[in-house]
């Protein structure tokens, strides 16, 4: 779906049908769109399979290149997308089509969620909580939140990360189950967002799950796509959350562009 945001979203019926007609039409029955990311005047979109699909704004496929490896997730960089498999293996991809492996496996599991950057560090997650961090792509360190913060916070199951040049979002379950934020300004501390906000002059807690995250520049705000088809705005000051309801499906990838949000 592609919406175009002014005072009220506007859905495109045609980009619509392009976004799950001519893109999805292209994916075997498995995989699955992980991540979207806005990319010059348009988006990135990336499957596990390792198929990354570029488009116009309007959703209008334009490129695609076939890295012949699952992906976990994607971030855009000085014009090239950085894609990390689920084993933390990264590369760096050209829409050209030429791509070059900028490290080697770094977990020998399968547990890696999203890759972000922000001020020239390249953060990825993985759902356990470590938090990897590289400026080079040759030396990282590791930063272990559950362990680190064991008797403040809840034991935390991750599944979304997003960054802007200032801040670094990551996005989970506690064990009970609620939706956990945590922010960070170069991932070293890490403070739980909160996630009230207020409907009809009520103030309610956030109830869904976050799946996917993305950062609207336009708007200066982190955006959480969750389960139920919701999605969860939080701009600077977190007594200024709101929430709306987007799509009848879970929202397991979303971006912002020029006005434009593409999500799925």
């Amino acid at each position: 779906m592609i919406f175009r945001l002014k005072h009220n979203w506007k859905l495109f019926p045609a980009i619509m049908m392009l976004w799950w007609g001519t893109v999805f039409s292209l994916y075997a029955a498995s995989p699955q769109i992980v991540d979207v990311k806005p990319y010059d005047d348009g988006f990135v979109i990336a499957s596990s399979d390792g198929m990354l699909y570029w488009t116009d704004i309007d959703g209008v496929h334009l490129d695609s290149v076939n890295l012949k490896t699952d992906i976990a997730g994607i971030e855009v960089t000085d014009g090239s997308v950085l894609a990390v498999s689920p084993d933390c293996m990264i590369l760096k991809v050209e829409r050209n089509g030429k791509s070059r492996r900028l490290c080697r496996r770094q977990i020998n599991a399968n547990s890696v969620v999203g890759i972000a950057c922000s001020a020239g560090n390249t953060f990825l997650l993985t759902r356990y909580g470590i938090i990897l961090k590289t400026t080079d792509f040759k030396l990282f360190t590791s930063f272990d939140f559950n362990q680190t913060y064991t008797g403040y916070y809840e034991h935390t199951r991750f599944s979304a990360i997003c960054a802007s040049d200032n801040s670094i979002f990551i996005a989970g379950i506690y064990d009970n189950g609620l939706p956990a934020v945590f922010t960070s300004t170069v991932g070293n501390i890490w403070s739980e967002r909160t996630l009230t906000y207020t409907d009809r002059g009520e103030t309610l807690s956030l109830e869904y799950q976050p799946l996917s995250m993305a950062y609207d520049a336009r708007m200066d705000r982190f955006v959480m796509g969750c389960t139920d088809g919701y999605l969860f705005y939080m701009p600077g000051c977190s007594h200024c959350n709101s929430i709306e309801s987007r799509t009848h499906s879970d929202i397991t990838a979303v971006a912002f562009n020029s006005g434009y949000c593409l999500l799925r």
